[in-house]
């Protein structure tokens, strides 16, 4: 159960303090709670609310990695990706993955099929302790007829066949985050939402705690720890000293987008597609629930990170993009549902090219208080494992976690997608929505529709969501859940 009591929590003293409720803080508290720490994360607005929302739901085993023989990153990203499987399996699925070849680069038969074996050869332990359902076969090179048979819009000119290889997609991103927030607190953590970080307690030149105001009752409270890890990504440097001679090596902001396409998806795979123009990227269009989730794009940014929304240019773009890649398309704005859009670190303000190591600042080390550290991570399937080392930076190696299984939550209605709760019986929905507010720090609608369910992942049936909710939570004045239904 997550308790959100700020007073509360402020009367208790912590090993360790969190700011920052993303992937990554998220992943510190719950590596922090496996270690036996004293725990509290803090969150200025709601749980995965900014960029980790707006994933693209892929848990990548590192495929691309092998492109630059960057074999560290390879073996990170398909250690972790199994990590994701024996942990939750409820909640992520194989996804076939498919990239038509062409006969030129890296897009040769041979090259690609020699691409496939390295990566099968080196991830050859990803199904072991795996449930069956979420074993993941070998990669091969397919026919141009195989191809076609899988993708029936695929370009056909010049096509020499395809590269099938296999994946893992996240049913619903939020509730891994909410499933991991709610494993930290069962381990004796703790997580308050909807209170914002102002500023460190510092008493001779080391952290001793942060001065904070809680946002819903706009008091303010001292949260005493003994350490502090700053998760803020975009918003890093608001806790960062100004003298600190690495605070500019911290997030540097780049726009990162994919549409969610009022269109049935084209494969039951996951496409890499590319349009035949020099050096343009690859995306991927994924199937999503009878619809296509399309990502991802990247545009320079530099205006202010609290907004970090595509342009209407920046869409066109997008969509034209993706229309020379796939003809038949024939995409328009209108055909957008949804723009799922967020903040990722690149190597300098301004730029797309995107960071390749997390960097993790311990503060003390650049003019800094000591037990401070920075973290800003750079993949939702590597969050654990950056969150692994930001511990070691503190409190060394010797700071080993514990085994053991994450703790079921009983839903009775189905949390990934409206359909279950639009047809389950209304005395049902009541009680699984009154649990859902008590146990999951709920405290806006838009809270429970977007970041603990997948309820209004589709635009068409959000409606008709919302209807139903309204007739079984009492609203104080507008979109926040009355006393009375918490």
């Amino acid at each position: 159960m997550i308790e959100r009591d700020p007073q509360r929590a402020a009367s208790r003293s912590y090993d360790l303090i969190v700011v920052g409720g993303g992937i990554m803080g998220a992943s510190v508290l719950l590596e922090a709670a496996r270690r036996g720490l004293r725990c509290l994360l803090l969150e200025r607005d709601d749980f995965g609310g900014a960029t980790s929302w707006n994933s693209l739901r892929i848990l990548h085993g590192g495929l691309r990695y092998l492109q630059t023989a960057d074999l560290g990153r390879f073996c990170e990203s398909a250690r972790e990706r199994r990590w994701f499987c024996q942990y939750f399996p409820d909640l992520v699925r194989p996804l076939p993955c498919l990239m038509p070849l062409y006969g030129k680069g890296l897009k040769r038969l041979t090259t690609f099929g020699i691409a496939l074996a390295t990566n099968d050869w080196l991830s050859r332990h990803r199904n072991v302790g795996i449930h069956s359902d979420l074993c993941l076969p070998n990669g091969r090179v397919l026919s141009v007829a195989e191809t076609i048979d899988e993708f029936a819009l695929v370009d056909r000119q010049g096509l020499q066949g395809g590269g099938l290889w296999y994946d893992v997609v996240m049913i619903s991103p939020q509730r891994i985050l909410m499933e991991i927030i709610r494993w930290a607190c069962a381990l004796g953590g703790s997580a308050c939402n909807y209170v914002e970080v102002m500023s460190l307690l510092v008493d001779a030149a080391k952290v001793v705690g942060v001065n904070a105001r809680d946002r819903i009752s706009w008091r303010g409270h001292e949260f005493h720890g003994d350490a502090v890890i700053n998760c803020t990504g975009p918003w890093c440097r608001s806790l960062v000293q100004p003298r600190d001679g690495n605070r500019d090596k911290l997030f540097q902001p780049s726009l990162a987008f994919n549409l969610l396409l009022n269109r049935e998806p084209v494969s039951e795979a996951g496409l890499a597609i590319q349009s035949r123009c020099p050096a343009s990227p690859v995306y991927f269009l994924l199937p999503l629930r009878n619809r296509i989730l399309a990502g991802t794009a990247h545009r320079p940014w530099t205006e202010d990170v609290s907004y970090s929304q595509p342009s209407g240019g920046d869409l066109d773009a997008f969509i034209a993009d993706l229309n020379s890649a796939v003809r038949d398309l024939r995409l328009t704005r209108g055909d957008i549902l949804r723009v799922y859009s967020g903040l990722i670190p690149a190597t300098k303000r301004g730029s797309t090219r995107l960071a390749k190591r997390p960097v993790i600042c311990v503060h003390s080390q650049h003019g800094g208080p000591r037990g401070f550290v920075s973290v800003c991570g750079i993949k939702y399937t590597t969050a654990r494992l950056v969150a692994e080392r930001a511990l070691q930076a503190i409190y060394g190696k010797r700071c080993y976690g514990t085994d053991g299984e994450r703790p079921q939550t009983e839903n009775r209605i189905r949390l990934e997608d409206a359909d279950g709760m639009l047809s389950v019986d209304d005395a049902l929905l009541a009680e699984e929505l009154k649990r859902l507010v008590k146990q999951e720090a709920v405290v806006y609608v838009d809270d429970l529709l977007f970041r603990r369910t997948g309820w209004c992942d589709d635009p068409k049936t959000e409606q008709r969501v919302r209807g139903r909710i309204a007739r079984h939570l009492q609203l104080d004045g507008g979109h926040r859940i009355d006393s009375d239904s918490r």
